[in-house]
């Protein structure tokens, strides 16, 4: 069983504005990557909110998610690492893999997710996107670094779980992976 984690709970604070809620293509960034994960199969999933959590779950459309919100999300990433795999772990107790995802990648595709989840597994596995010369998020943890995920402490990111046990690390390609929205200049070179 693989669940899957979407998170979307930080404050943009460098943006001064919800970066899950700017529109690209007709489309709230992160509508687009719950859309996405709605069609990957994965069971039982989460959308992590924190920061502006109602404007938030007013303006997206999440089916098949179940919407937790991180009352602790300004204590970095970490915390909603930790609270989205908790939430995975209490609904399914055989829970083999977690996919997180992040919600400000606008170039996120069907097709990368396809390769994340299609990657030959063993029980000690991550498989990750490979973008702009490193490997990171999206990515896919079997169990065997839950424990290692629980952690995670302040802004560490599943990232640090990645580049400490490289030689279980598979990638897959994810072109413009790197693109994210951080700032309005991040938003104006996305849209133009």
């Amino acid at each position: 069983m693989t669940g899957l984690v979407i998170l979307a709970a930080g404050a943009s604070t460098r943006l001064g504005r919800p970066k899950q809620l700017l529109e690209n293509n007709g489309k709230l960034l992160l509508q687009h990557v719950i859309d996405l994960a709605e069609k990957t199969g994965c069971h039982p999933m989460a959308l992590v909110l924190g920061a502006n959590a109602s404007s938030i779950r007013r303006k997206v459309n999440s089916h098949s998610l179940d919407v937790i919100v991180n009352d602790k999300w300004e204590d970095g990433i970490s915390s909603s690492i930790r609270f989205g795999l908790a939430h995975l772990g209490n609904k399914e107790r055989d829970l083999q893999n977690v996919l997180i995802l992040l919600s400000d990648q606008p170039f996120l595709s069907d097709q990368v997710l396809k390769n994340l989840l299609s990657t030959e597994k063993n029980l000690k596995s991550i498989t990750a996107c490979e973008y702009g010369g490193q490997i990171g998020v999206p990515a896919l943890f079997s169990h065997h670094f839950f424990d290692e995920l629980m952690k995670l402490e302040g802004d560490e990111g599943a990232k640090k779980i990645i580049m400490k046990n490289r030689e279980y690390v598979s990638s897959v390609p994810f072109e413009r992976g790197e693109v994210d929205v951080d700032t309005e200049e991040d938003y104006k070179r996305l849209i133009n």
